[in-house]
């Protein structure tokens, strides 16, 4: 298996650790010493390019855990037949988990170090046990500068921070991001394994890289469970693998980074995407009572693209009560799948909140799908639905659109047109979309499409609590109350939990009016 996936680009967040510990450096330091005069040496001017032993010292070890710290060391060699001068600094100062001893010296910066040529000199890193607390990121990251004549190279330091079932990559496919499988892989005779992996709420999960579930395994997800994703890295469930995280309302499974920190708290695009191939009938992918924020895109589920003409998926991604926020591309990427959905909230993305491309099915019910996307300019609507794309070989596919319906929705966000229909003629398309709440310069007066034109609303006020701080509950005032149609069995029950039927009322959207 290998992974390919069409991505979006988008900037890394900083990873500069921001971990303060107040902690001194008990470094064995070797004293070598001489007598007498030595030779006036030369240096040269030119930028050398320095060797290094390692270009990563990676401490692998929880080290919240740990009663004492951890060193290790590397060495730096001077190739020229001169000597040099360095500058050597920690890049994360004092407030970094890191210490380290240039040639016998302690510190955090140090001036014109002297390397002879053809000589090395050793650097010793010492890691520091973490506080323990839930803000310690889970995995620390900092840097070790070396300029030297103007030529600036580096050796990142990296080490585990908070207590968690980690996983690491150990398969790499050249031209692909590293991957570990979750579930499933192959034994050392080389045949598959089927297996079911359970995650429990014990401990949080980290995930450094991919995570696969393979063909044939499934992963279930306990209630209150944490997944958090450093860097690149996500979920994926290849084709015929099956993910079911099902949480509760008082015990929400939570996918987001592994930075703690309250800088981090809203930062788009910190970790990879979700990503969910095609299945069979029956191994439907459910969650419920989930949250996923602040990644590159929330949940993409296609068919695996290196199989151009496969259908749509059989299996059917089931999303009830999950909440999907501050993606920096797309917080749903659909390509030839089958959605369901119950109380859906999809909010504040670079691009699309919702994308529904090629073929499909999908049942929208009480979605509140808003953008109010602020870190720069967004030029494309909140929801999109098109049957028409370009396969990985360049070729158009037209796919039918089997019988979909979008019930009791609010599409709204900070543009003019937050909703739009591109349908080719091609091949077949059945969307009903009646109780809609809307926010668009696009004609909604197609019979087939909007059955129901009184129940279509136009660029009304949705009047949210607060849109631009998240906040998308409804005001008093709310164009959204009071036209929704009678809620269905799954339904009952907004995404807070609030009962929708006390007062035979009922609003637009996932939330439904409180006082």
């Amino acid at each position: 298996m290998i992974l390919q996936q069409g991505r979006i680009e988008a900037d890394e967040p900083s990873l500069q650790p921001l971990v303060q510990i107040k902690h001194t450096l008990p470094f064995l330091v070797f004293a070598i010493l001489s007598s007498g005069c030595r030779k006036e040496l030369q240096f040269t001017e030119d930028r050398v390019e320095l060797d290094f032993s390692q270009d990563t010292v990676a401490f692998d070890t929880v080290f919240t855990t740990l009663s004492t710290s951890v060193t290790k060391r590397f060495t730096v060699r001077n190739p020229n037949d001169q000597a040099v001068k360095v500058h050597v600094e920690l890049q994360g100062g004092a407030p970094s988990p890191f210490r380290i001893n240039v040639d016998g010296g302690s510190g955090t910066s140090f001036d014109d170090l002297e390397i002879y040529g053809k000589d090395s000199v050793f650097v010793f890193v010492e890691v520091l046990p973490g506080a323990g607390n839930v803000n310690t990121p889970f995995v620390v990251e900092d840097h070790i500068l070396f300029n030297t004549n103007g030529n600036e190279q580096s050796v990142l330091l990296t080490a585990w921070g908070q207590d968690a079932v980690h996983y690491q990559p150990d398969e790499y496919v050249n031209g692909y991001p590293p991957f570990t499988y979750i579930a499933g892989g192959y034994d050392q005779n080389g045949n598959q394994i089927c297996e079911t992996v359970h995650w429990t709420n014990e401990k949080p999960i980290l995930l450094y890289g991919y995570g696969v579930v393979d063909s044939c395994c499934q992963l279930i997800i306990d209630p209150g469970t944490r997944i958090h994703v450093h860097g690149g890295g996500g979920l994926w469930v290849y084709k015929y693998g099956q993910v079911i995280a099902e949480g509760t309302q008082e015990e929400h499974i939570t996918f987001q980074s592994d930075r703690l920190e309250p800088a981090y708290a809203d930062l788009p695009g910190q970790w990879d995407r979700i990503w969910i191939n095609e299945g069979s009938t029956g191994m439907d992918q459910r969650f419920d009572h989930v949250d996923i924020k602040n990644a590159l895109i929330g949940i993409q589920c296609e068919t695996f693209p290196l199989d151009p003409a496969a259908p749509t998926s059989d299996a059917v991604l089931q999303l009830n009560n999950v909440s999907i926020r501050n993606c920096s591309a797309a917080g749903i990427l659909s390509h030839n799948y089958r959605i369901t959905s119950t109380n859906l909230l999809v909010a504040d993305c670079g691009q699309y909140c919702v994308a529904l491309t090629g073929g499909g099915q999908y049942h929208f019910d009480h979605a509140t799908i808003a953008n109010y996307w602020s870190y720069d300019v967004r030029q494309t609507p909140a929801f999109a639905v098109t049957n028409a794309y370009d396969d990985i070989t360049g070729a158009t596919q037209v796919r039918e659109i089997l019988t979909s319906t979008f019930t009791n929705n609010i599409i709204y966000g900070g543009n003019t047109n937050e909703f739009q229909l591109e349908l080719d003629n091609g091949a077949p398309t059945d969307l009903t979309f009646d109780h809609l709440l809307v926010r668009t310069n696009e004609p909604t007066n197609d019979n087939t499409l909007f059955p129901d034109q009184g129940s279509i609303y136009r660029n009304q006020d949705p009047a949210f609590v607060a849109a631009g701080e998240g906040d998308l509950h409804l005001k008093e005032n709310s164009a959204a109350r009071n036209k929704a149609t009678a809620p269905s069995v799954d339904a009952i029950f907004d995404l807070d939990g609030v009962d929708r039927t006390i007062d035979g009322e009922y609003d637009l959207g996932c939330y439904d009016y409180a006082p």
